[in-house]
């Protein structure tokens, strides 16, 4: 049965009963679609509770957490990425632990990245550095994350490939404690981490 059915039904049986009110009423019939958009516009507004989902919302809750911040690029961002900097912000439990630096990544769209602690390794990536390496982490994200080509409308002094989300690097490295030192890597192919 549709919304506004159901609506009509509930009206006409909190009529009295008798003769006077049998057939059709013209003022039931139309308070019902009425009846009918208010309720669909109150599920609207339960949805704009989720910043990862607001639409309507987003120009006041971004304020509130503190956004646009340093880490927006340059340029008009999507909704869509507006809704995942808004929900890593809002809804990700803070911690220095790994899980908090992954459940930031999801948010942000790269379920696909891993993270990388040198000091959980049996030797460091460069012997020289010795002791150094167990402040230092890595984030592999996916290889294909923001890559862009110099094009003919690109000027002379462009990079011929530029890779990377700067929002991503710029949300991590601000939450990465200050003892460490946060490097980004972006493997092609199906490897976990570059070699």
């Amino acid at each position: 049965m549709a919304l506004n059915d159901e609506y009509t039904q509930l009206l006409y049986n909190l009529l009295p009963h008798g003769p006077a009110w049998e057939g059709d009423n013209p003022l039931i019939e139309g308070l019902a679609p009425s009846l009918t958009r208010v309720h669909q516009r109150s599920g609207d507004l339960m949805r704009e509770i989720d910043p990862a989902q607001t639409t309507e919302l987003i120009d006041r809750y971004e304020p509130l957490y503190g956004l646009p911040d340093a880490c927006a690029p340059d340029g008009v961002q999507t909704l869509r990425q507006r809704q995942q900097r808004l929900d890593a912000k809002a809804n990700v439990a803070g911690g220095i632990n790994e899980q908090f630096y992954r459940n930031q990544l999801n948010a942000l769209g790269y379920t696909t990245a891993t993270i990388e602690q040198f000091q959980h390794l049996d030797s460091s990536p460069d012997p020289e550095w010795g002791e150094d390496w167990r402040y230092y982490w890595r984030v592999n994200i996916p290889a294909d994350a923001g890559i862009n080509w110099q094009t003919c409308c690109s000027t002379c002094d462009s990079a011929i490939r530029t890779w990377g989300d700067v929002v991503a690097e710029c949300v991590i490295e601000k939450l990465a404690p200050s003892h460490t030192v946060v490097l980004f890597a972006y493997p092609e192919g199906d490897e976990d981490a570059p070699n």
